[in-house]
């Protein structure tokens, strides 16, 4: 049982360095005003030789169409199955449920994540620095023991 605790604190522990890049990186997708861009999905265009541009993201197709607007196009052309599940999985993503703007709930859900991913990395590198020094006392005391 403790070598399940320690192999659950370390894949935690790494695991929540991760966890918390994408939910820090995901809260600043939904909000770009906090690093500065102007408007949610403000993407800057590579210019090629000949004055040709592409889109620099994959949020747009080579047609220029926003990437959602795009896969809509697809999945009518498709029959609808394919539409109806991507339309429903991006709206998820994109914060939406059908028609209703959640994205409040997906940034309130962002930050809770983000503080309790920090709370958690605080409390196992405590947990970590607590083993280090009872293994010490324990090495210290059978020294004394021994004597």
């Amino acid at each position: 049982m403790k070598r399940v605790r320690q192999a659950h604190l370390w894949i935690g522990l790494i695991t929540s360095i991760f966890l918390l890049v994408e939910a820090v990186t995901g809260l600043l997708l939904a909000e770009p005003w906090l690093i500065g861009q102007q408007e949610r999905g403000e993407h800057h265009a590579l210019i090629l030789p000949g004055g040709n541009s592409v889109p620099s993201s994959s949020s747009e197709n080579m047609q220029g169409l926003p990437e959602s607007r795009w896969m809509e196009e697809k999945g009518r052309e498709a029959g609808g199955s394919f539409q109806s599940l991507a339309g429903i999985i991006r709206g998820l993503h994109e914060g939406r449920i059908g028609e209703l703007d959640v994205r409040w709930a997906i940034e309130i859900a962002a930050i809770g994540i983000i503080l309790l991913t920090l709370s958690g990395i605080y409390l196992s590198i405590r947990l970590l620095i607590a083993q280090k020094n009872s293994r010490k006392k324990r090495a210290l005391r059978m020294v004394i023991e021994q004597e």
